[in-house]
């Protein structure tokens, strides 16, 4: 039918009338939104640099490669023969191969900051559990986090006072589960009694890699949001509870604090308090013996002034009275009464 047509117009049409192209079409209006810019498409996806980065996975994992892409909930990871699809919530460290942060990592000299996902108490404490150690001194012990793989820790003041040495627990994750090691005579390096605030420098041995923690900003808790601890109360190793923010400005000792319904006891002294996000947004410090959700935390954001003016708050260890425990004088005998006079 079309063969025909085409036939039928060509011996119909004057060969002196010269043929003029048809018009080009008109193109109609599109009912139809029309398709997003190229610049709303990268915001939607973002394109990152594609420098060679190694990304440390929850599950102990590690990637290297080329980052060719991030959006809200994944990173594309170009490893040289496939590109990998790994979630973000996934990934608790980034950064290039020579050590330089990447992404949304902030490395200072003795911590961390990042931009992490919201994950549930169960994820968080298992990502992050392994930064949190058992502090034992000779007046009785606490607990304390990571800041630093080279073996810097923060506690609070009143765990360490008046030592200059004291050991660590450490609680690794072996193939076996949990694996706790001692490093014995760790040097307390600074101290902020003000604040109660202490760091420790631990040496940590060839064969154990150190998780750290990433500190948070304090000014952006609200009352109300949740947050949880992971210390040793009373001994117990390993321990987590959570709770709410009930005030984000109390002040308790002179020193503003976080009042939080978390349950704190002694042993927990000195312990992170971790967001939904797993930032350690506060130092776990104090609480009303005999009262329940009655307890207190001092907020990170005067950890990170401590940590990078440790040179300020250094503990001379030259000094006699650091590490010398002074025994109380004796009392002095309660006068007797006089014997009763015989007539």
């Amino acid at each position: 039918m079309l063969l025909a047509s085409l036939s039928l117009l060509f011996v119909c049409q004057d060969p002196g009338q010269e043929v003029s192209p048809p018009p080009p079409p008109v193109a109609a209006k599109a009912k139809s939104s029309p398709s997003p810019s190229p610049a709303k498409i990268v915001s939607a996806a973002k394109v990152v640099s594609t420098e060679v980065e190694r990304l440390d996975l929850g599950n102990g994992c590690k990637l290297q490669g080329r980052v060719l892409r991030q959006t809200e909930q994944s990173i594309f990871l170009d490893v040289g023969y496939d590109v990998l699809k790994v979630p973000l919530a996934a990934v608790i460290r980034r950064e290039g191969v020579d050590g330089r942060s990447t992404g949304n990592v902030v490395r200072e000299t003795l911590f961390s900051e990042a931009d992490l996902p919201e994950r549930s108490v169960a994820e968080g404490s298992k990502l992050f559990g392994e930064a949190v150690v058992k502090i034992e001194a000779a007046g009785g012990q606490g607990s304390g986090f990571v800041t630093h793989a080279d073996g810097w820790i923060v506690t609070n003041f009143h765990v360490v006072a008046r030592e200059v040495e004291v050991d660590v627990v450490v609680f690794h994750v072996g193939k076996n589960g949990f694996e706790p090691r001692t490093i014995k005579k760790c040097r307390v390096d600074a101290i902020n009694p003000a604040m109660d605030l202490a760091l420790v420098k631990m040496e940590p041995p060839k064969d154990l890699e150190l998780k750290t923690v990433y500190l948070g900003d304090s000014n952006t808790m609200q009352t109300g949001d949740k947050v949880y601890a992971i210390g040793t109360p009373i001994g117990l190793d390993r321990t987590v509870s959570s709770g709410i923010i009930s005030v984000t400005n109390r002040v308790f000792e002179g020193r503003c604090h976080f009042q939080i319904t978390v349950p704190i006891n002694p042993g927990n002294s000195g312990g992170p308090l971790f967001n939904l996000r797993g930032e350690v947004v506060g130092v776990n410090s104090s609480g009303y013996t005999g009262f329940q959700g009655l307890n207190f935390a001092i907020q990170s954001k005067y950890v990170k002034d401590f940590l990078q003016n440790r040179d300020a708050f250094a503990l001379d260890t030259t000094r006699s009275e650091n590490g010398i425990h002074f025994l109380p004088a004796p009392k002095k005998p309660a006068p007797k009464d006089p014997a009763p006079k015989k007539e």
